[in-house]
């Protein structure tokens, strides 16, 4: 009888760590299938996770630049006043301001077009200090996109947003060539 359970056993094992060390693939179709079959089996014994894979308090933004701007003193906030989205309400097109809604890690990125012999310096502020430059100066060719891109980590009220420095900004085209846009990436 001990041989037996012994066998048992040592089958039993076997057959857990089988399961557990070899890796299965699935489709997607099957994945969903798969952690909807754990949801359910989790509900019927009375147990809930908190929070599932489902995106909570998602915070992004991306607004773009309705008309050109000419000749922009240094120093001044652009307000990207055409909001495509706004998920959190951190972004406000009345100041061209983000304010984090809470604390983690935010990525932002930023683009603009300049033409011809224009000279545009931006750069992306946190609360009130030039985290990263981006420029065009003196643009020989007809017309030039630059872009910029920033990770931070961010407290609750914090604040970013893009200004000119350094020049007058000669000009800034509008439209869909110039956004500031920014998401929430982590909680810390």
């Amino acid at each position: 009888f001990r041989n037996m359970f012994a066998y048992v056993r040592n089958l039993l094992l076997l057959y857990l760590y089988a399961s557990m060390c070899c890796v299965q693939t699935s489709s997607p179709s099957e994945f969903i299938q798969d952690i909807q079959g754990y949801r359910n089996a989790c509900k019927v014994i009375g147990w809930e996770p908190k929070q599932d894979c489902t995106a909570y308090n998602v915070i992004a933004f991306h607004a773009y630049l309705k008309s050109p701007l000419h000749n922009v003193t240094p120093n001044t906030t652009i307000t990207f006043e055409s909001v495509h989205l706004n998920k959190g309400d951190g972004y406000d097109p009345a100041s061209g301001i983000f304010t984090a809604p809470e604390d983690g890690v935010y990525s932002f990125a930023w683009s603009f077009l300049s033409k011809k012999g224009g000279t545009v310096y931006f750069a992306a502020v946190v609360n009130n200090a030039d985290r990263v430059h981006t420029c065009i100066n003196n643009l020989q060719s007809t017309y030039l996109s630059t872009s910029g891109y920033l990770i931070y980590e961010l407290k609750r009220g914090n604040k970013v947003w893009i200004r000119t420095w350094y020049v007058p900004a000669t000009y800034i085209h509008g439209g869909y060539y110039t956004y500031f846009s920014g998401s929430k990436i982590n909680s810390i």
